[in-house]
């Protein structure tokens, strides 16, 4: 962005960062074994546009979950949240196979020039908490979210960040850890 979009107040969304993605299929040995996290599932969340080339990136994300998934065994829906945004979520027993399908997506989404409307993508995990590892796309940067009713378990995310720092490129602004109520994976 220049000095000049700067002046006229115009902004640029950032980039998508989905090569970090694939940090959480190394991690996912420590969360299972260390911790006893086990995987639920995941999805992967962007925000709909009203444009037909967006329409034709949505089909084509359809067909190629259609067919991928024939191949894993990787189920898939689906579904708007209350705030408007598509979720695609996923479960497959085989941890692989997740990552690799939010990979697909956000490349799918990003190679049609929609890769500014990804938000996150969500691994949800249950142990002795439900624990969900969101990774923000315009950042590159995972951090816990540990919902514990109606507030968060900010101790119990502050423990999973100082066991996982060296494993996940964790956001180191805490501020930027936003939480994300009624997840639907």
């Amino acid at each position: 962005m220049g000095f000049l979009d700067t002046l006229l107040g115009k902004s640029k969304l950032p980039e998508p960062k989905p090569d970090k993605l694939f940090a959480m299929s190394t991690a996912y040995v420590t969360l299972s074994s260390n911790l006893g996290l086990i995987s639920k599932g995941a999805g992967i969340c962007f925000k709909p546009l009203e444009a037909s080339g967006f329409q034709n990136a949505e089909l084509e994300i359809n067909q190629l979950l259609t067919q991928s998934c024939k191949e894993t065994n990787t189920l898939h829906n689906m579904k708007k949240d209350s705030y408007g945004y598509l979720w695609v979520i996923l479960s497959d027993p085989d941890f692989e196979d997740l990552v690799s399908t939010i990979y697909m997506v956000s490349e799918t989404l990003t190679d049609h020039g929609f890769g500014e409307q990804l938000l996150c993508a969500v691994f949800k995990f249950k142990g002795e908490k439900e624990v969900f590892w969101i990774y923000n796309f315009k950042q590159g940067k995972y951090y816990p979210f540990v919902p514990d009713g109606k507030k968060r378990d900010s101790s119990y995310e502050f423990r999973l960040r100082s066991i996982m720092e060296k494993e996940l490129p964790i956001e180191k602004e805490t501020e930027r850890w936003y939480p994300l109520w009624d997840i639907p994976v």
